[in-house]
């Protein structure tokens, strides 16, 4: 009898133990897990793959789009503001860096930008080479009017904004698409105050669009202050 007790516990333990590891197990799964694990998980597909963009609460966090009311008040008027691209003419004029090497390409913009773009290609770099030796440009500083708006400044007038891309074409604005690559990129460039303009919503949403946000550039303008 004492034997058979002795062994019934034993096998009630074991079962208990089981029971809670299965437990821990679903608990663990049942976890939302977290963008960046998604992206940088595994064998890296293509760069150039065509995806659609995430939920937008899962990038751009405390970060926000610079409107034309905000950039005319830190860093008055550019330049004519037309369809096409025309010569900075403002006072940003003196702080423009021109053909800048920042990693995968050269650029021309504002100096926080630029300074704050190499940064995040140079951290990018230590841990996702192939995806920045394999991003495009198709521009940053361009004093012209919005696409989808004639009458206010695009954010590439103040050489404020970036637009990256993949393969052999971009995305056009509107679409809900994206490149892999920009997605991969994403996280880097949100971290040194980028907004990337997947977060736009309706036709004005543009995967491959990156802007420094409001708050970077509100931040800058009072440490020059």
């Amino acid at each position: 009898m004492a034997k058979r007790s002795i062994a019934k516990k034993t096998t009630t333990r074991r079962a208990k133990k089981a029971a809670k590891r299965q437990t821990t197990a679903r608990v663990r799964s049942a976890r939302p897990v977290p963008l960046s694990s998604v992206i940088f998980s595994g064998a890296s597909p293509s760069p150039a793959d065509v995806i659609a963009i995430p939920p937008t609460s899962t990038f751009n966090q405390g970060l926000s789009s610079a409107d034309e009311r905000t950039m005319l008040r830190l860093l008055d008027v550019p330049g004519a503001k037309s369809r096409d691209c025309t010569p900075v003419t403002g006072p940003i004029r003196r702080r423009i860096k021109s053909r800048v090497d920042v990693g995968p390409f050269n650029v021309s913009g504002l100096d926080i930008a630029v300074d704050s773009l190499k940064a995040a290609f140079d951290e990018a770099s230590e841990q996702i080479p192939d995806v920045v030796a394999l991003v495009k440009t198709a521009g940053m500083l361009c004093v012209r009017a919005k696409r989808t708006n004639p009458n206010s400044f695009s954010n590439h007038s103040w050489g404020t904004a970036l637009d990256l891309f993949f393969g052999q074409g971009v995305i056009p604005q509107g679409s809900p698409k994206t490149y892999r690559g920009c997605l991969q990129l994403a996280p880097f460039l949100n971290r040194h105050g980028w907004y990337w303009g997947a977060g736009f919503s309706g036709r004005s949403v543009d995967s491959m669009h990156f802007e420094l946000a409001k708050e970077t550039i509100e931040r800058a303008v009072r440490r020059e202050a």
